[in-house]
């Protein structure tokens, strides 16, 4: 998820103050059947909250609210994301923001606000954005955005989206929908269906953790009729979140082993956030519950995983403001929050431990998706110098993606010939319950300690390459922080507003 920015042409969403509920009806109405995943962004109800009025989000840029974590304009009502996620393939899952505009908004608008193409489908329009993937106005006062749809899927919905008489999503999550809509942030996925039993038999397995077969059989059993998993988050001076796993079951019997599988589990999703790894498993009847605070960089990376619109659009005020504003401010400005987005997304990196040490199974994901939150920032009067810059660090970090993906396909391939054998043979006498016999020699034939320590070279092998690479990303920023220095007189990493 991200970006934002200012650009220079006139269109523009709604200024309105506050979101209907029949908005996010309107919305939720238009989401592609086949998603399994809603998240709703309650932008009005976060601007409302007390840290939001201290820190004045509702006027500041993306880049600024909340250091980036929510990445949706601030002036928006409510954002609707939809997506289509499954396990080990979140980089490359489709997804479509949907978000309230004013009624004047149209293809051409975008197109020219975008640098982009109107595009024929049929009876209808849409628009190729450079920056954003396609793009189009279905109905009056509704956008929708994707970055991931191929361009037949992307008409289809617009086809669909139209004049939708009812939701197309599952039952189940239009029902999380109801039950958590006033929540700050909303993450729900319909799990009905969704892991193969014999690859999470496989997986668990793996992990090392579930004691016996009869465990095993009973715990396939009931995370493949898994119901679905809600995460929602209040924002303050803490990020208070929950997430909720809902099961065909009562889950009090489980629990107990879920809690040795939850740790590894985490890890093997790439979704390896640290509050919630070591927070409590609780039972609410037939569901699972944790609940936690998260800092502002864990939720960025649980947000990194669904994909927001940014400034698809902007406010009428910010063009209307755009049009007294010196072009030199302009460009300060825009480099302004370009820095800031693009350090902000390494400062993540490094504080979730890089890609050091055991930390590869979770990373390559977050790298994959920093950099694509990088690409995707809006360079509209931004310094030059700034926007190279951007182009190297996302570069940078999707090379150190792929080395993560390639590393842990190797040491997986270790572990899938690991084994442990025994065999017996003639043996001593030995006193037994039967009086006397002959006692069988077992003799312990294994690869793992061998094994593993070539997993343990391999990583170490590995980790100068990447910190090499976070050695010239340092070295750059640096650089460019020097440069940026002498040109405008301003130091960007100390400068506030």
């Amino acid at each position: 998820m991200t970006l934002f920015s200012r650009l220079t042409v006139f269109f523009a969403l709604s200024a309105t103050s506050a979101a209907s509920a029949d908005e996010l009806a309107d919305l939720l109405k238009r989401v592609p059947g086949d998603m399994n995943t809603v998240a709703i962004i309650n932008v009005r109800e976060i601007n409302k909250s007390p840290r939001a009025v201290k820190e004045n989000w509702k006027e500041n840029h993306e880049t600024e609210y909340m250091a980036g974590a929510i990445a949706v304009p601030a002036w928006v009502p409510v954002v609707v994301i939809a997506a289509d996620l499954h396990p080990r393939t979140l980089a490359r899952d489709q997804s479509i923001a949907l978000f309230p505009v004013d009624g004047s908004v149209s293809s051409e608008s975008i197109a020219k606000r975008e640098n982009g193409v109107v595009q024929a489908a049929g009876d209808w329009n849409i628009v190729l954005s450079p920056h954003r993937g396609y793009m189009a106005v279905p109905a009056r006062g509704v956008v929708g955005v994707s970055s991931t749809m191929p361009r037949q899927e992307f008409v289809r919905w617009v086809q669909s989206a139209r004049n939708p008489d009812k939701p197309a999503i599952s039952q189940w999550l239009q029902n999380a929908v109801a039950a958590h809509k006033s929540n700050h942030i909303l993450i729900a996925t319909d799990l009905d269906n969704l892991f193969d039993p014999t690859l999470l038999r496989q997986a668990l397995q793996r992990t090392g953790v579930v004691a016996s077969d009869a465990e095993l059989n009973s715990l396939v059993n009931v995370l493949t009729g898994a119901r679905g998993l809600t995460f929602t988050a209040q924002i303050g001076e803490a990020t208070k979140a929950e997430l909720r796993m809902e099961f065909a079951v009562p889950t009090a019997d489980f629990v107990p082993t879920l809690k040795r599988v939850w740790p590894k589990a985490l890890e093997a999703a790439d979704f390896d956030v640290p509050e919630f790894k070591s927070a409590e498993i609780k039972v609410d009847g037939k569901a699972a519950v944790l609940t936690t605070s998260l800092s502002d960089s864990s939720l960025r990376l649980i947000l990194s995983l669904i994909r927001a619109p940014g400034d698809a659009v902007g406010s009428k005020e910010e063009e209307a403001s755009r049009l007294r504003t010196p072009k030199e401010g302009a460009v300060l400005a825009a480099s302004l929050r370009y820095y800031k987005a693009v350090n902000s997304a390494l400062d993540d990196l490094r504080a979730q431990g890089g890609a050091k040490g055991k930390d590869y199974a979770r990373s390559a994901t977050f790298f994959e998706t920093s950099a694509a939150r990088i690409e995707k920032l809006t360079i509209q009067n931004v310094d030059p110098v700034l926007v190279q810059y951007g182009v190297s660090v996302s570069a940078k970090l999707r090379a150190m993606g792929g080395s993560l993906r390639g590393l842990k396909v190797q040491l997986e391939a270790y572990d899938s010939y690991k084994s442990t054998t025994y065999a017996a043979s003639g043996g001593g006498p030995f006193i037994g319950r039967w009086g006397w016999g002959v006692a069988p020699s077992v003799q312990l034939s294994t690869n793992v300690e061998e094994l593993s320590t070539k997993q343990a070279e391999l990583v170490a092998r590995l980790e100068p390459e990447r910190a090499k690479i976070w050695g010239v990303l340092e070295s750059d920023r640096s650089a460019v922080r020097r440069e940026l220095l002498d040109k405008y007189k301003i130091d960007f990493e100390q400068y506030k507003k």
